[in-house]
């Protein structure tokens, strides 16, 4: 009985042995059919307008003829976004049963400083976009601290100890965008934190702190340059810690 008992064993790991063996071809199959018959026949890209095509393409890495089933999207996602500053999101897609499809959105220049001999422009995140020799028209001037080495497709970094003031610099700055007033400022200074300076319109503005965008922005559009738009350009507006700005000729 004990004889037998191994023999019925011994054809049993046999019989394991067979249905892996058999499962690991299947896969094996698989894995073949998978790359030979659904390989990357087009790749379309969706969204750039400063870039080409073929400059998304190039970046990504993605190569005609591989296989879309084993395309790294991550990896390809991230090789765009270093390669090309202005492109803000990437996303790739696969339609069956050849196409890669990579749609990107862009940044917008918003505003720039200055550094190392040349001028960086950045969108409203902070991310830098651009390197360029002469002061970009149209932009806001950012002004009251020193960037640690810039580089385009790199966060502005005022370095360590400095978080407070890059803080008050890019919350005041998506908040100038988000007021819609961002468009009209002429520069931006962060070099007395207790003191944040901007000029909106033509208007000199003594912010005070960098805190409670939405009540001092109402305040500013809604009680004095209305009052005062008359009177020209010039004036200044001086954060008061009532809840008002004094009024200076």
């Amino acid at each position: 009985m004990e004889n037998y008992g191994g023999k019925k064993n011994t054809r049993g790991a046999g019989a394991g042995l067979y249905i892996t063996l058999g499962a690991a071809f299947l896969l094996l199959a698989l894995f073949l059919a998978m790359a030979l018959f659904f390989k990357i026949t087009d790749i379309t890209v969706e969204g750039s307008k400063r870039y080409t095509a073929q400059q998304i393409v190039d970046a990504s890495g993605v190569e005609p003829d591989g296989s879309v089933f084993f395309l790294d999207t991550s990896k390809a996602q991230i090789a765009i976004k270093d390669a090309l500053p202005y492109v803000d999101t990437v996303k790739i897609s696969r339609r069956l049963p050849g196409t890669v499809v990579i749609t990107v959105t862009e940044s917008v220049g918003e505003a720039y400083f200055a550094a190392e001999g040349a001028y960086w422009i950045v969108d409203i995140s902070g991310r830098i976009l651009e390197r360029a020799d002469a002061a970009p028209s149209g932009l806001t001037e950012l002004r009251g601290f020193t960037a640690v080495d810039p580089r385009e497709g790199k966060k502005l970094s005022l370095g360590a100890g400095e978080s407070v003031r890059q803080s008050a610099l890019l919350d005041t700055l998506a908040a100038l965008k988000d007021g819609d007033m961002l468009a009209l400022t002429a520069y931006l200074d962060v070099t007395n934190l207790s003191a944040v300076l901007f000029e909106y319109n033509g208007y000199n503005v003594n912010f005070g702190e960098a805190n409670e965008f939405d009540k001092k922005f109402s305040i500013l559009i809604d009680q004095i340059f209305v009052r005062y738009t008359e009177k020209g350009s010039g004036q200044s507006f001086i954060y008061q810690n009532n809840d008002s700005f004094r009024y200076s000729p």
